[in-house]
This record gives C-alpha cells, sequence and structure tokens, in this order.
C-alpha cells in the first residue's frame, strides 16, 4: 500500500513540474542556451567543441543538447520540454531521499518545493542552464553515497563516483559536492576500498571524454577553455567583494522564496537530528559550488535546490505535524500555500503574456527576442555554406540561422578581458575573420554581450570597424519606443545609420547591426 501511495504521490509531483514549465517553455533561447545549442548543433555536424568553438564549460552541455536536438527538437520549446522531462529525475530523487530520511509528508513537500525551485525565475528556471543538468547526478550520487555508508558497499561507491563525474562533466563546481560525497565515504569502517571504487568511478566517467578529446585533436584546446580559462576567470572578484555580490543577487529571490527558506531554517533549528545534520552539510558545501568565482548568478544557485527542497520539506512537516492527526490535509495544504505564494508573486511569469515579453521582463535590453528575426534575416539572405561572425555575445543568432561561425569564439568575454594573453585571443578572431571573409557580420550594441574591462585591450573595436569597410548594412534592430525594438532592413535602415551612425563611442538607438559582404 504505501509503495503504491509513493508511485502515486510521485505521479503528482512530476505532473506539478510539467504544469510549471507550460507557461514558458517558449521563452527564447539567451545566450548561455545559445552556446550550448550551437556547440551541439555544429557537433553533429561533425566540428568538434573547443576546437571549433570556444567555450568553458565542459562538454556535458553539449551533449545533452546534442540529444535534445537530434530526438526532441530544435526549436526553443523543444529544448525546453526536453530538459523538463530530464530535470523531473532530480524532483524524483528529491521526492525518495525525502521519503527515507523524514517520511512520506516530507517528501510530498521537498519533491513539490524542487519542482517549483527548479521552474521559478529566480533561479532562471526557464532556461536549459548547465546547473539544472548537473544537479541530477549529483542528487543521484548523493543517494548512491548514503547507500555506500549504510552497506559498506563498494558498487554503491563506483557508482557515487561515477555519477559525481558525470556532474562534473556539466559542470566545474560540481567538485564542492564531489568533496562531500567522498568525505561520507571516508569515514566509513570500509574507508579504503570505498575511496578507491568512487574515485575508480569518476575515472570511468572521465578518463573517456579526456580521451576523445585527445584523439580528436582538440585537448589543448579543451584544457585551455575549461581548465586555464576558468582558474583566471575564477579569480576576477576579490573574496572581500563576495558578500555584496551574494547579497545583490540573492536579496530579490526573498519575496518569492522567502516561505521556503524560512522552513528550511525552521529545519536547520533541529541539528540534534543525524538526518537534519547530514542535509545541512549537503546544503553547505552546494553552496559554496555557488559560491565559486564570487559571481553568484541567478541560475548558480540551482546548484543547492535539492538539499533546500529536503530542509523546506521536512520543515514543513514539522510543521504540520501538531495537526496531521485530527486534519491530515494540513501538510498538503501548507505545501500548497507556499508554493502559492510564490507564483502569485511572480504572476507575470506563470500566467498569460508572450514569451517575448516574458524574455524582456527577464533579461532587460538583452537581444534575445530579437535575435529571432534577425537569424531569420541572415539565412534568407545566404546558404547554409556561409559564414557569419558575430562581434558580441550573441552564439544563439548562429544557432537559429544555422550558419557557422566565422571563428573559434562565439562569444566576445573572452576577447576583453585584462588577461596577458587576451591580446593575443584578438588578434586569431581578427585573422580568422579576415581569412574566412564571412558572408555576414552582426555587431552588438549591449553593454552585457562585451562586459569589456577597462584594464584590456580595446583596439579591437578599430579593428572590426576597418573590416567593416568591406561590408554594407542590410539591417538593424531599432530600439523603438516602449522598449519594443523593430527590425529596420534595407534603404530604410541605411538611411537611418546614415542619420545617426552608432558605433561603440558614439549614441546607440539599436542593439544589433547586420553587414552584408559587398560584391
Amino acid at each position: 500500500m504505501l509503495r503504491f501511495r509513493a508511485w502515486a504521490l510521485l505521479a503528482v509531483l512530476l505532473l506539478l513540474g510539467l504544469a510549471l514549465r507550460l507557461p514558458v517553455a517558449g521563452v527564447p533561447l539567451d545566450r548561455d542556451e545559445g552556446e550550448y545549442a550551437y556547440i551541439a548543433q555544429r557537433w553533429l555536424q561533425g566540428e568538434v567543441p573547443y576546437k571549433s568553438s570556444f567555450d568553458q564549460k565542459p562538454p556535458g552541455a553539449f551533449a545533452a543538447y546534442a540529444v535534445l536536438e537530434r530526438f526532441i527538437g530544435e526549436s526553443p520549446a523543444a529544448l525546453h520540454w526536453g530538459t523538463q522531462v530530464y530535470s523531473l529525475t532530480t524532483v524524483a530523487l528529491v521526492f525518495f531521499l525525502g521519503l527515507e530520511l523524514f517520511g512520506a509528508g516530507a517528501g510530498l513537500a521537498a519533491g513539490a518545493f524542487c519542482a517549483f525551485l527548479m521552474a521559478d525565475r529566480s533561479f532562471l528556471g526557464q532556461s536549459a542552464n548547465t546547473e539544472i543538468f548537473m544537479i541530477a547526478p549529483l542528487t543521484a550520487a548523493f543517494l548512491a553515497a548514503l547507500r555506500a555508508r549504510e552497506r559498506d558497499s563498494w558498487r554503491w561507491a563506483l557508482a557515487c563516483g561515477l555519477l559525481s563525474g558525470l556532474g562534473l562533466l556539466f559542470k566545474q563546481v560540481a567538485i564542492t559536492n564531489i568533496v562531500f560525497y567522498l568525505g561520507l565515504l571516508v569515514l566509513t569502517r570500509r574507508r579504503g576500498l570505498l575511496t578507491a571504487s568512487f574515485l575508480g568511478g569518476m575515472a570511468v566517467a572521465l578518463i573517456p571524454v579526456a580521451a576523445y578529446f585527445w584523439f580528436v585533436g582538440a585537448w589543448k584546446e579543451c584544457y585551455d577553455c575549461v581548465i586555464g580559462y576558468n582558474l583566471r576567470y575564477s579569480s576576477d572578484i576579490h573574496l572581500a567583494a563576495y558578500p555584496a555580490a551574494f547579497w545583490k543577487s540573492f536579496s530579490p529571490t526573498l519575496s518569492s522564496l522567502g516561505p521556503i527558506y524560512l522552513l528550511a531554517l525552521g529545519c536547520l533549528s533541529r541539528m540534534r537530528e543525524p538526518s537534519v545534520r547530514l542535509i545541512g552539510a549537503w546544503l553547505a558545501f552546494s553552496f559554496l559550488g555557488v559560491c565559486s568565482g564570487g559571481f553568484f548568478r541567478s541560475h548558480y544557485y540551482m546548484q543547492i535546490v535539492p538539499a533546500l527542497a529536503l530542509l523546506a520539506g521536512a520543515g514543513a512537516e514539522a510543521l504540520a505535524r501538531p495537526y496531521s492527526k485530527a486534519r491530515p490535509w494540513a501538510l498538503p495544504v501548507l505545501a500548497g500555500v507556499v508554493l502559492a505564494w510564490g507564483v502569485m508573486s511572480n504572476s507575470w511569469y506563470y500566467g498569460a503574456g508572450s514569451p517575448e515579453e516574458k524574455s524582456r521582463r527577464l533579461f532587460g535590453a538583452n537581444p534575445f527576442p530579437e535575435s529571432v528575426e534577425v537569424a531569420r534575416l541572415i539565412a534568407e539572405n545566404s546558404t547554409k555554406d556561409d559564414g557569419v561572425f558575430v562581434f558580441g555575445s550573441e552564439p544563439q543568432i548562429l544557432y537559429l540561422a544555422r550558419r557557422r561561425s566565422a571563428s573559434r569564439y562565439i562569444f566576445a568575454y573572452p576577447l576583453f578581458r585584462p588577461y596577458l594573453d587576451t591580446a593575443e585571443r584578438q588578434a586569431e578572431v581578427l585573422r580568422q575573420v579576415r581569412e574566412s571573409s564571412p558572408k555576414h557580420i552582426v555587431t552588438v550594441f549591449v553593454h552585457t554581450s562585451f562586459l569589456a574591462s577597462i584594464r584590456a585591450p580595446l583596439g579591437m573595436f578599430s579593428e572590426m570597424r576597418r573590416i567593416l569597410e568591406g561590408y554594407r548594412l542590410i539591417g538593424v534592430m531599432e530600439t523603438g519606443k516602449e522598449g519594443r525594438p523593430a527590425l529596420r532592413t534595407g534603404e530604410e535602415a541605411r538611411r537611418l545609420w546614415e542619420k545617426s551612425p552608432m558605433w561603440y563611442d558614439k549614441p546607440i538607438w539599436g542593439s544589433l547591426a547586420v553587414w552584408e559582404k559587398k560584391g
């Protein structure tokens, strides 16, 4: 009976997860999604990640997107729905962990909170980011670590290492969780065997991937992107600036997620309970991953979702427990009220409204909805063999247009950091653009597409202007009135440009310009 009830509750949670995705499945791809989607698209066509496209993430996200594009579809909605189905694995794991550690009621509440947190705008849940792929294997690895401890089982330790390695293939910050799981195994009677099994499992996950990039001649580029560049990038922000950066990103989530935080804090007050201590430690190590680099971007918090949901579910169960005998519906009602509060706090996000307007509210001036029209303009005026160079960080344009990049740098961020090799990277891009002579060039006039450091070489802006002397303008995305951009093409675009030529040191009245090679 309990088994049937557990599966019935899980089915409810999975339906909840799908329902929460429905209002935002069609939101246009953002630039992070664009880079993963583009690299996967080119990988399926025979190119090799890192060698053909610079990216600082491990290859797990590219592989996941490749699977989605091949078997689900290439539209933003298809990618988002495919990711949501995958993320239901995390919901199920959190539910069963709650069931085992705190009881059926806590498992139900934890699963519901997990489904909500992974979809909510507070953590950019509408996007298919690396974190949402990473937390599924990491949650499964935590469950495997518990089994290995309980049973002194080298097989479960092996599984824990394998799953941890898979998590690391999605994002490097998984290492903080991995350290925690390894610590759980070290504190066992058969620590030597279990530790060796864990490390063996990680090797099974990681060595074949490293071998692949070695044999296709891309290991140098892979190391530069995933390890070398990241070590410099993660040290950009001084440790003293971490608290302010954290509060700036975390405080906006309080209005919708405050009740979940309070329930989790209430549970943490019971630290004498072994299960609470265990999940509290898991939350702490997960939060260390969020802190890595000190950037505290909204989707980074996805790493704490499983542990946070479990604590909040246990807190809700404890709060409703005194009333449960007389009112068995007390816990479901409490969880429902918490979820309703979160949904109503962001009613524009979960309610009616176009995906484009929701994207603009989420991302402001970032030209993600506009990328669809720009990509269409490029596709209509080129062939599949023509190259495109995007001067900025909008790789979603390349993906949507189904055109190859004229440079391996599909976003501009590595080109404008204050590093010793930045000038060399800029020279590489300029050489590639001049040699490939792309059919189209897109110039992006949005600050967040560059985030250029004042200490970085800035000569590339002048060099791009010289390259564009061989191109003619065919389209401009005008900012428009009331924040409603409009794509101007042909003679209309050229008249607007002649009246007020945009550049990075001049007044900006549009977000994107499309240039076509003369002749």
